[in-house]
């Protein structure tokens, strides 16, 4: 078994946090989000990270502070959205690329299912499973690939990516596994629709292969805008207050859940829910619901759900 991670692109709902940085390298209770899917993968795996060249130093730089072993990058050679492969695309040039001759697993850059033991993922040659959740209604599943599965038992029999009438609350969450015997499906069907990651289950269907669910419980974080984003360090940092190395702070009120990246400053302020990045300096400040990136410099300023952009100076008295 092989573990392919994607992280090609270019998460532009989070922009301007995400203009130069690669969602798996957000920042959640003191780690990316790539630090803790890693983390999840049994020791002795090969792992290969699929990205671009845009972001190739940056997952070079995070993979040296991990330390992980057996890790490989397979770059696009791309450096905007409409250069993409596309998700599909990228799996199987990766595939082809490295010659593998082994299950894979798949998982997505950008989500987190804590409570996932990745080991209920392996599966056989010629077979495919998929981590699914259960969601509290219809509307919400339209946002996602909605799974079918058969009366009795957890075989999928169906699969619509994002569909406008869902017929199950099932959906995928971009964990999955796939049978080597499966590759040249795989193959014919990305050189067709490279972008359409989802759309290989039904295409395995078709051919009458078996794909089967496993029903994921506790939280899942599908970090895909400001507010996911947000929400999913509410939920992972236990910690009312978590400090990075080298901040400083002094005469401050912090509630909620806050973190403050390396090398911040913090003085006379009141903090409710923030995300601040390393390097930025924060003096008689009310901020909530707000994440800023790095080295921003603020003075007596009032601000709640903001994404603030890197290097950004703002003072009250300039205001």
């Amino acid at each position: 078994m092989k573990v392919l991670i994607l992280a090609g692109g270019f998460a532009t709902r989070l922009w301007p946090l995400t203009e130069n940085r690669s969602k798996p390298l957000l920042l959640l209770n003191g780690e990316t989000i790539l630090s803790h899917i890693i983390k999840k993968i049994p020791q002795g795996l090969e792992i290969i990270l699929l990205t671009n060249k845009r972001f190739e130093l940056d997952f070079l730089k995070e993979l040296q502070n991990i330390g992980r072993k057996k890790v490989k990058i397979f770059l696009e050679d791309s450096f905007s959205d409409g250069e993409k492969l596309g998700a599909l695309g990228s799996l199987s040039e990766a595939i082809k690329y490295y010659k593998i001759t082994e299950n894979i697993l798949v998982l997505a850059g950008d989500n987190l299912l804590p409570d996932l033991d990745i080991t209920d993922l392996f599966c056989d040659e010629g077979e495919s499973k998929l981590a699914v959740r259960e969601l509290i209604d219809l509307h919400t599943a339209r946002k996602f690939g909605v799974v079918e599965l058969e009366k009795e038992g957890n075989r999928v029999v169906g699969f619509e990516e994002k569909p406008e009438s869902p017929k199950s609350t099932l959906v995928s969450t971009g964990f999955l596994s796939i049978g080597k015997d499966l590759f040249p499906i795989l193959h014919d069907f990305a050189a067709r629709e490279p972008d359409a990651l989802g759309g290989i289950f039904p295409e395995f269907l078709v051919h009458g292969k078996i794909i089967s669910a496993v029903k994921v419980k506790g939280e899942w974080f599908d970090v895909g805008s400001f507010e996911t984003y947000l929400e999913a360090h509410k939920k992972i940092q236990f910690e009312k207050l978590k400090k990075d190395s080298k901040v400083k702070e002094h005469g401050n009120q912090f509630l909620g859940k806050v973190f403050l990246g390396k090398g911040s400053e913090v003085k006379n302020s009141i903090l409710i829910d923030t995300i601040v990045y390393p390097g930025t300096k924060l003096k008689n400040c009310r901020i909530s619901n707000t994440i800023i990136d790095e080295d921003c410099n603020f003075s007596g300023l009032d601000l709640n759900q903001k994404l603030i952009r890197k290097n950004t100076y703002l003072h009250a008295e300039n205001v």
